[in-house]
Order: C-alpha cells, then structure tokens, then sequence
C-alpha cells in the first residue's frame, strides 16, 4: 500500500491501542460501580487483542514499530475523567472520540489490497464496535458489549 497518510495512518493504529489500553483500563480502576467496570475491562480486553495483531501484522510486514509513549499518558488522564464522569457523558465522549481513529482506519481498509485487506478490515471494525458500544450504552440497550465480544472471539 502507498499513499500519502499510509505511515500516518498505521502509526495510528498503535497510538489509538495504547491509548485505549490506558484509558480503559484507568477508567476501570475508578468507576465505583462493578458492571461499569467490567464493561470498561472487555473493551480494554478488544484494544489488548487488537494491539497485539498490530504488532504482528509489523513484524510479518517488516516495518518499524515507533512506542507512542505520549498516547499512554494521554489515556491514563482521560481515562481517569472518563471514570469519574457521569455514565451518561462519558459515552458521549466515548462515542465522539471514536470518529478521528475511525476516519484514518477506514482509510487504510479502503486502500488495502490482498493479504492486508483482513488487517484493516478488522481494524475498523474494532473502532466501529467501540463506537456501537457507547451508542448502545447511551440508548440503554442491554446487549451493547455485543460487537465487541464478536471481535474477541476471532
């Protein structure tokens, strides 16, 4: 794949899971209430897995992989409004934050060709069920962690 955002574009990919790890993960420290928690943890669970094919997806690739320490940091302190915030809102920013990661990943499905096509088809779709997530979340649907359980179990 060549064109002019590609590198941009994949070095996205590592920036939002590392981000969402820590996210994820601090907004579960912080929630008081169990269910919440359990819900952050299966969507930190999605980024974990979908970190790990990114870096597999490297490595067969032979390309370098750059450590975005900065999004770590940046995750840790959202994620710890996200955990204080009212329920309500922090599905909302959920939801919105989702679509700048969405923009440059689907860019990638779009340009992806032959064995890549998997790779960034999946990434998509992890971001889209992240966004599904906090939709379902925001409308009170009980079964909003859905999308995100089908991407864990391939």
């Amino acid at each position: 794949m060549n064109y002019p955002q590609f590198k941009d574009d994949l070095q996205r990919i590592h920036e939002s899971e590392v981000y969402g790890i820590a996210v994820f993960d601090t907004a579960a420290k912080l929630t008081l209430s169990s269910k919440r928690k359990k819900k952050w943890l299966v969507l930190k669970e999605l980024e974990e897995k979908t970190l790990e094919r990114y870096l597999a997806y490297m490595q067969e690739s032979n390309q370098a992989v750059t450590e975005p320490t900065f999004w770590r940091l940046k995750g840790y302190a959202e994620g710890a409004v996200l955990g204080a915030l009212p329920w309500f809102i922090s599905m909302r920013l959920l939801r919105d934050g989702t679509q700048p990661f969405q923009e440059k990943f689907l860019r990638l499905k779009k340009n992806a060709s032959g064995i890549h096509q998997d790779f960034f088809s999946y990434v998509y779709a992890h971001e889209k069920a992240i966004e599904a997530f906090a939709k379902k979340e925001l409308s009170k649907e009980s079964d909003s962690l859905t999308a995100v359980k089908n991407l864990l179990a391939i």
